[in-house]
Formats: structure tokens, sequence, C-alpha cells
């Protein structure tokens, strides 16, 4: 009798433990943070909102009243780059000519630099701006801009900039290389091959990438018409 209830004794710690701690692994499972499934970028299929000039530095801006012109990132720039990014830009006061660093974007250590798609001064920087990623953020009399410049030959330096249908063709041309670039960038991995399928770019993808990846793209996407690039050292 006593080697019974011995054995049913073990028996029954063994069970009990055995309880505790599948219930610490289904507890430990779920606490584990869900990672969200990719989004595409909305803003390379939405019309551009009117009044919004499309600029071939993956820029946009708003002419004022005044002639003054309120200048932005791109939102499909800005999906790419993803949660996390840091923006940065010239101080108000200081001349930027076109084809010079106007705003830098930042993310986990590496960085793009878009360049001034117009000559002038710094009239004025939103410092609590810090980009949509769709195009709502520039619509409206304020809108997501990030500095403010008082141009000098907006006439002349403005012909190669977009609006309405055509600014979203451009869009939509300029997703489409980004998209195949980005596919070659990464065409040895999972998503390089969704991709090549015809799968939408997912937001943040850059910020899985490398800095290599960055250059790359600043060299082929972000240079203005009718400036040269150094190499890179």
């Amino acid at each position: 009798m006593t080697i019974v209830l011995v054995v049913l004794t073990f028996v029954a710690l063994v069970a009990l433990d055995h309880y505790v701690l599948s219930k610490r692994y289904r507890e430990a499972d779920w606490m584990q943070p869900v990672k969200p499934a990719p989004q595409p970028l909305a803003a390379a299929h939405q019309p551009v909102p009117v009044g919004v000039f499309v600029q071939p530095t993956m820029t946009w801006g708003r002419i004022g009243q005044a002639g003054e012109v309120y200048l932005g990132v791109h939102p499909m720039l800005l999906g790419l780059v993803g949660a996390g990014r840091k923006l940065e830009f010239r101080a108000s006061g200081e001349h930027v000519a076109k084809g010079e660093p106007l705003v830098s974007i930042s993310r986990s250590g590496r960085r793009l630099t878009l360049r001034s798609p117009i000559s002038g001064r710094v009239d004025r920087v939103n410092l609590g701006a810090v980009g949509e990623t769709q195009w709502t953020g520039a619509e409206g009399r304020g809108g997501d801009w990030l500095c403010r410049l008082l141009p000098e030959f907006v006439t002349d330096e403005s012909r190669s900039w977009l609006s309405g249908t055509a600014a979203a063709e451009w869009t939509r041309q300029r997703y489409d290389e980004l998209r195949a670039y980005l596919t070659n960038a990464v065409a040895d991995g999972h998503l390089g091959v969704t991709m090549a399928d015809g799968g939408e770019l997912p937001a943040g993808i850059l910020g899985e990438l490398d800095q290599g990846v960055w250059d790359g793209l600043e060299d082929c996407f972000l240079a203005p018409e009718g400036t040269t690039r150094e190499p890179r050292t």
C-alpha cells in the first residue's frame, strides 16, 4: 500500500510540474510582441493634393501668396524610411543654392540627404514637423512642411515641378523604379522574391537595409536635374 501511495504521489508531482511549465510557456508566447505586417506605401497610389508641386528631388512644395515656397519631403520617401526616423534641416537665415543639401533623414545610424529643388534663403523652419507618410500632411493652409524658402529664381527653377495628374503619374513611375532598385538590392531574401512577384513595397523597408543601399538610392533618385554628384570614396 505504501508503495502505491509513493507511486501516485510521484505521478501527481510530475503532472503538476508539467502543468506549471506548460502554463509558463503559454504565457511567455502570449507576451511576445507581435511584429506588425508590412503596410504598402499608400502615398504612391493617391492623388496629389491641389496646389502641391512634386519635385525631382523627392520633395514637394507649395507657393504662398507672397511668393514664398513651403517645402516638405515626399511622403513616399518617408514611408520607405519608416517609423523612428529623424529629420534635420538647414537653419533659419541660411542661404541654400539649388542642389545643395537641405534636409537629412536618418534612422538607426543610416542617413539620406535631400537636396534643395530651388535657390533661396531659409526664412523659417518648422521644428514641430516630423513628416507625414500620406498626402494629408501637405494639405491645408499649414500642412506638414519642413522649411519655408524665399526663392531667388522660382520661375526658372520650377519648370520641372509637376502638379495634378502629371505629379501622380510621376510618383507612380518613381514607385516602380524604386521597387525595381530595392528588389535588386534584396534579391537573395524573401522580401525580394515577394516584390519580384508583384507585391507592394512594404513601409519601412529601408530600415532593414544597410547604408550602401541608402547611398545608392540617394545617388540614383535624389539628385536634382541638371546637377552632378561627385563619386563616393
